[in-house]
């Protein structure tokens, strides 16, 4: 007694509207994207066979528990520069961002400095690099992009000494012993 007929005639034609809309919006060019916690509609040949279906919602995320920061303003202050003070050296000491060192009398660098200051860097030698072991003097400075490195080392004779980072291990050394 309705314009479409039967209760049922009406459920007929929505499904298969629905059923239409579904199949045009899948032949849209934008790309399909999940939904979670939607209901599925699954159509079958015959167009009063329309069901609906739940559709299972993932789990919730899990809480993971976070490492302990640490500060990473760390400044490096190695250097392998011959004028640079080694902890292997006889009588290495520091107190805070103070080392010294006796090295090597003569060698590859008799007297000289490396100094590194984040975006610059210096190097000044004199020693019996040269060709036959003969004296040579080097001078180099150069620019560079920003680094976390800082340090200044220098060389006469024998004695090294080091302004190094106050923040690298250990504190206070004296004649290879650590103290802190």
């Amino acid at each position: 007694s309705s314009l479409f007929g039967s209760p049922k005639r009406l459920q007929q034609i929505v499904c298969l509207c629905l059923c239409i809309y579904l199949i045009k919006l899948g032949e849209m060019a934008a790309p399909r994207q999940q939904t979670i916690d939607t209901k599925v509609i699954q159509v079958s040949p015959a167009p009063d066979s329309c069901t609906e279906q739940d559709v299972e919602m993932s789990g919730p995320a899990q809480h993971v528990m976070m490492v302990e920061p640490m500060h990473a303003a760390v400044i490096n202050s190695e250097s392998s520069h011959p004028a640079a003070t080694v902890t292997s050296e006889a009588l290495y000491s520091k107190l805070l961002c103070y080392t010294c060192s006796i090295g090597e009398v003569l060698g590859s660098v008799i007297c000289g400095t490396h100094e590194v200051f984040f975006c610059c860097e210096s190097m000044n030698e004199c020693g019996l690099g040269g060709k036959g072991g003969c004296l040579k003097c080097l001078t180099s400075h150069e620019l560079f992009i920003p680094e976390a490195r800082c340090g200044l080392f220098s060389k006469c004779f024998c004695i090294k000494c080091g302004c190094v980072s106050p923040l690298d291990k250990p504190f206070l050394v004296l004649n290879k012993k650590t103290i802190a």
